[in-house]
């Protein structure tokens, strides 16, 4: 059987065998969040873009403090003020978080470190101030640029962006980024046992929950998704809602039909096109399938539906986030490590991917049916996913182990 780590590779690298997504457009901020870069960022402003105080309280220089000596203050500067100001030889000014230092500044002096200190809050400044204690050259003090100068390389290109890079981008000057256009993905669920969700089920029918997993993988990934599942096993009704896919789609993703069966239509017709399928050492999800049509990828997964939980998130994200532009880390870099909290056996022979919980004492599974492919009502409760490698029959408690974060996997 193939490795999980070649599959990876094999299905991260259609990427390179279909045209690139080249085309971006500028987007508001408003709007930017899990899009992917076009280009690299570099700082419009410095962060912080003026030297400023870090505490409320009054700007000195140093060589005035005495503790017990009188200081006069004679101005106030609340944060928000654009006038420039110079602090006099023997004076202090009141001061506010964040405030622009007045010129001669080497210090801000806690208001706390003042006598009757909550006096001095008050909304009209004090005459004087009378220190309790000293502060040393540059203390309490944030300087321009000492984060980011103009023109520093703030972000690469390739980076999808989540709350902190939109911060980042704001406070460096953006108001609106060019990013990669949003990755087409057609979603191809099939299977005569099908039945749309909400439908009254006929016996041996079950919901299609597959292509609302799929889709919102997808969606959450930043693609730009459209369902066409075929509840049919018929070679001609898949390859009808195929092929308006092929034309209208940068990736599509198919789940079921790829096993064994007689009626495993997408194995099928797909193998006509010049898909490959394999059997991959893992558990959930033993049959995948990739490959490229015209100039589209195509990724098939399994039909149980943990199994295309595990597929998505190990297989197709990644490729959907590669062609999105996005830079990706090789696969044993997506791995962490924790302890077992209980024990679990493993059938021997492929690498077993476990959805788990983080229980009192470490990693268990999350439902009592364990990696079992069909288990998807109690799936939402896992928030990772645990690896036994094909070789351990059991992992017993205390044990180190393998996982992979959930929901934030391959990011």
């Amino acid at each position: 059987m193939k490795s999980v780590a070649q599959h990876y590779a094999d299905v991260v690298g259609l990427a390179d065998k279909v045209p690139a997504v080249s085309d971006s457009e500028t987007v508001p901020l408003a709007e930017a969040r899990g899009r992917v870069l076009a280009t690299d960022i570099l700082a419009r402003f410095a962060v912080p873009p003026f030297s400023n105080s870090a505490m409320d309280g009054f700007a000195v220089r140093v060589a005035d403090l005495q503790i017990g000596k009188q200081l006069p203050v004679v101005g106030d500067i609340v944060a928000g003020d654009t006038h420039q100001y110079e602090l006099a030889p023997g004076t202090a000014i009141r001061i506010m978080t964040g405030a622009p230092l007045p010129a001669g500044t080497d210090a801000v002096l806690p208001v706390e470190d003042t006598e009757n200190w909550a006096n001095n809050m008050l909304f009209e400044p004090p005459a004087t101030i009378i220190p309790t204690a000293l502060v040393g050259q540059k203390e309490n003090l944030r300087f321009a640029g000492a984060d980011l100068e103009v023109g520093d390389r703030v972000l690469d290109e390739g980076t999808r962006l989540g709350p902190a890079h939109l911060g980042s981008l704001a406070s460096v000057g953006y108001g609106q980024v060019p990013v990669k256009r949003r990755v087409k993905v057609g979603v191809l669920g099939t299977g005569e046992e099908l039945c749309a969700p909400g439908e009254p089920l006929k016996f041996g029918q079950i919901p299609d929950s597959n292509s609302w997993v799929v889709r919102a993988l997808a969606e959450q990934t930043g693609a730009d998704v459209q369902v066409r599942s075929v509840y049919s096993d018929q070679g001609a009704d898949f390859i009808e809602a195929l092929d308006e896919l092929v034309d209208e789609c940068d990736l599509i993703i198919t789940t079921g039909g790829v096993s064994a069966g007689a009626w495993d239509v997408v194995k099928i017709e797909l193998r006509k096109r010049g898909v490959e399928f394999a059997q991959v050492a893992m558990q959930p999800g033993k049959p995948q399938g990739w490959g490229v049509i015209g100039d589209t990828a195509v990724v098939c997964l399994p039909g149980n539906p943990v199994s295309v939980f595990v597929s998505m998130h190990l297989f197709a994200l990644p490729l959907l986030r590669r062609m999105c532009g996005e830079n990706i880390k090789p696969f044993d870099k997506y791995f962490d490590r924790a302890v077992a909290g209980v024990s679990w056996s493993h059938k021997v022979g492929r690498t077993q991917f476990l959805p788990a919980v983080m229980g009192e004492s470490g990693v268990e599974p999350a439902t009592a049916g364990g990696s079992g492919s069909h288990l998807i009502g109690t799936l939402p409760t896992a928030t990772f996913i645990a690896l036994t490698p094909a070789d351990q029959e059991r992992v017993e408690p205390g044990e180190e182990v393998t996982i992979i974060r959930l929901p934030t996997l391959f990011i």
